[in-house]
């Protein structure tokens, strides 16, 4: 008995003792990255506390695990407050933090501390999410974009995809970098237009430490792209020693390793595979989805003036409709969608000095797309697809300190595109190479008024291999603090420019593509209402020129806006104009004791002009969207959170069931392009998460509640031919989502 009774007592304490947490961290100088030895930094509410050493290093013990906030402060820098940091034994919680050079007040201004950090060199309007806002977020399932559809300036199509369209721009018009690398795509499912077909992302959001997305105008260093740039940074792995989780979620299951190999080296590595098959039929996907990723990073740093990142992305997907599941979804065709994208890049960054460092990446990526699709009564061919595009980009972005307030950021970039096209569209065929170069060029001039706030000013130079000019994009941003703390105002301008549709360039006759451009002004205000809630207002308008457009002497040839869905045509030109405008509101409260969340909305109008010079809807012209987002955590070991979701009917065109029915195929009343709006979208996702900590693991659980009262919304209306009727294609119905985590 006395044996059992020690048994049990060993067992336990190994299955539920608490371990030690702690914090680790590192300070760096925000605009030259070295180290900042002998920072404080104290956990705020008690009196725990320490210094960084030489390398700017740090490690605080904490008593228990939990929540907690850390104060951090340096002589002649501006103090900063880290929140929400979750910390607990067996995970590794490292901190990277930045400080800026402290302003010199004058008399009628005041700096109160804040939980938002938004003091970069261009002052560009940023919106920023941690890893654990991520993966908490209800409704997102963990996936990027699914949180990015939360902000006023995104809107997306639903659940079912992870296509984003920001301030009316198209799904293809937003741009992503991943430790300085270029991504040309962050989703499963893609379609060669850009659009995604699933509910599934490339990025696995475990390894995400943040990611800084700009939608109110960008930075000459962000280019090529016309609406929006997402710059993600992936973690880095476990300095210290080897650990793992694994996990089971929305549609998937994975797990994740990293620790260190040597002293100077550390790797993070994830392997993730779906059962989506399972749900397939609550996510109203019309087939069988799946996909498989595998990424990783390592870290090489010799020393504090290099670091080496060498990254691997690489992912799988496949989505098939049988003749069965086409059947009874009242679908005409079946078929498959395959598409496998590998991406190998590698940034080193390096200080030259105090006063200047550079980053510079080269990055090789290979995307296959394979679809094939079939008439279910006849079987013929409706679509075979047989694409490969090879991408290699070559990026250096220098930041220099030149005097006190004035800083320069330039760099270039190189994109060489060999893309192989071989598709068969009803009776369209198109077999054909194309090989694109785009290099381009940029400068930035930052003049930073610590008294006022700072203006940007700068350019980007850029040559396509498809016209024979340079397109220059000036740009600027000037943010004026106002005294007696009430805010400040941002004002902002640019042009932006985007090749069209690569397909189109191959399509096209008689070279008659250019690249498509953007101009937006946008007038925002901002204000600090306490320490941990900001207020955000701005107004844009944003302007299109040269997009590709069908041009006909057909009346009945489809006037869509081709930077919304890329549909094959080969009568093109670019004389495609657009423009969108609109308001935006977003209150933004992080999480100082139990409750945060932000409540997001716009009133916003999106048109283009067709080839007949009609004024139609774009797509995604919504008109509104509002979304609130909250949760409270009572203690540290559980909360709950809600989204609602709120959006206008989407455009759509009258289907002509009487001549459909005549012609044994789907007529639209052309002349009538998207007048028509599906009702309006309403949803309400709830999540309540738990979690345990024990003595060797971790665990964290969680269930969420997808259209929790089960509205039927509606995406859009298609004909069927099987059927003779109009069907309808409706988002999520009711579903309950759960997963776990367990960490080791």
């Amino acid at each position: 008995m006395k044996t059992l009774k020690i048994s049990i007592i060993v067992i336990y304490s190994l299955l539920f003792a608490q371990a030690e947490s702690f914090i680790h961290g590192r300070i760096v100088d925000a605009f030259n990255q070295l180290p900042l030895a002998q920072a404080n930094i104290i956990v705020s509410g008690t009196e725990n506390g320490t210094t960084s050493d030489e390398q700017g290093e740090f490690v605080l013990q904490l008593s228990e695990p939990g929540y907690y906030s850390l104060y951090i402060s340096y002589i002649g820098y501006e103090s900063k407050i880290l929140n929400d940091i979750w910390v607990r034994p067996n995970a590794y919680d490292y901190q990277m933090v930045v400080l800026h050079p402290s302003a010199i007040l004058m008399d009628d201004i005041e700096v109160t501390d804040s939980y938002f950090d938004d003091n970069s060199l261009s002052n560009y309007s940023v919106i920023g999410f941690k890893n654990d806002q991520i993966r908490r977020a209800p409704g997102a399932g963990g996936e990027i974009t699914r949180i990015l559809n939360s902000l006023p300036s995104v809107a997306s199509v639903g659940e079912n995809r992870q296509d984003i369209m920001v301030r009316g721009g198209g799904p293809n018009e937003n741009g992503f970098l991943i430790d300085n690398i270029h991504i040309p795509n962050i989703s499963h499912f893609n379609q060669p237009d850009g659009r995604s077909n699933g509910p599934v992302g490339l990025i696995n959001t475990e390894l995400v430490e943040n990611i800084e997305f700009y939608s109110n105008g960008f930075a000459p260093q962000f280019g090529s792209r016309l609406s929006s740039f997402g710059d993600i940074v992936y973690r880095e792995g476990n300095k210290i020693s080897n650990e793992g989780n694994i996990g089971l979620g929305l549609g998937g299951a994975g797990g994740i390793v990293e620790g260190p190999i040597g002293d100077k080296i550390s790797y993070l590595a994830s392997f993730r595979m779906s059962y989506l098959n399972v749900i397939s039929d609550a996510l109203n996907a019309g087939g069988l989805p799946s996909y498989n990723d595998y990424q990783g990073k390592i870290a090489f740093k010799p020393n504090q003036f290099n670091n080496f990142t060498f990254l691997a992305i690489s992912g799988n997907s496949l989505y098939k409709r049988s003749i069965g599941d086409a059947t009874s979804d009242g679908e005409d065709n079946y078929g498959n969608v395959k598409n496998k994208q590998t991406t190998l890049g590698i940034n080193h960054r390096f200080i030259w000095s105090k006063n200047a460092y550079s980053n510079s990446s080269l990055s090789f990526t290979n995307q296959e797309l394979d679809n094939a699709f079939y008439n279910i009564i006849s079987d013929s061919v409706l679509q075979i697809l047989d694409d490969n595009y090879k991408t290699i980009h070559l990026r250096n972005v220098n930041q220099i300190k030149i005097f006190e307030e004035l800083y320069m950021i330039n760099g270039m970039e190189i994109n060489y595109r060999d893309l192989s096209y071989d598709f068969i569209l009803n009776n369209f065929s198109f077999n054909d190479d194309l090989a694109l170069l785009n290099n381009s060029a940029f400068f930035n001039l930052v003049i930073k008024k610590k008294n006022f706030g700072n203006i940007s000013i700068g350019i980007r130079a850029e040559k396509s291999s498809f016209e024979n000019q340079f397109l220059y994009s000036p740009r600027f941003n000037l943010a004026l603090n106002l005294p007696f703390r009430l805010g400040k105002i941002i004002l902002n301008g640019g042009r932006y420019f985007q090749s069209p549709p690569e397909k189109y360039i191959g399509i096209a006759t008689h070279n008659s593509l250019k690249s498509v451009r953007a101009d937006q002004v946008s007038l925002s205000y901002e204000m600090l209402l306490n320490a941990s809630t900001k207020l955000s207002l701005a107004i844009y308008n944003k302007q299109y020129f040269d997009a590709p457009i069908v041009y006909s002497a057909d009346s009945t040839a489809s006037p869509v806006f081709l930077m919304d869905r890329n549909i094959t045509f080969n009568q093109l030109k670019s004389g495609g104009r657009a423009e969108s405008q609109g308001v935006e509101l977003l209150v933004e409260k992080k999480r100082a004791e139990n409750f945060y969340g932000h409540f997001g909305g716009s009133i916003f109008n999106s048109t283009f002009t067709d080839y007949l010079g009609n004024e139609r809807n774009r797509d995604t012209n919504y008109q509104y969207l509002l979304n609130v987002v909250g949760g409270y955590r009572p203690s540290n070991k559980w909360e709950i959170s809600v989204r609602w979701s709120f959006f206008g009917g989407k455009p759509y065109t009258e289907i002509d069931e009487v001549n459909s029915i005549l012609l044994n195929e789907s007529i639209y009343f052309t002349n009538k392009y998207n007048e028509k709006r599906t009702p309006a979208y309403h949803n309400l996702f709830l999540r309540y998460e738990y979690r345990k900590v024990y003595k060797n693991w971790n665990l964290i659980s969680y269930v969420e509640f997808w259209n929790a009262y089960n509205r039927r919304n509606i995406e859009t209306y298609s004909w069927s031919n099987s059927s003779q009727k109009i069907i309808e294609t409706t988002y999520f119905s009711f579903i309950p989502v759960g997963g776990f985590e367990i960490e080791f």
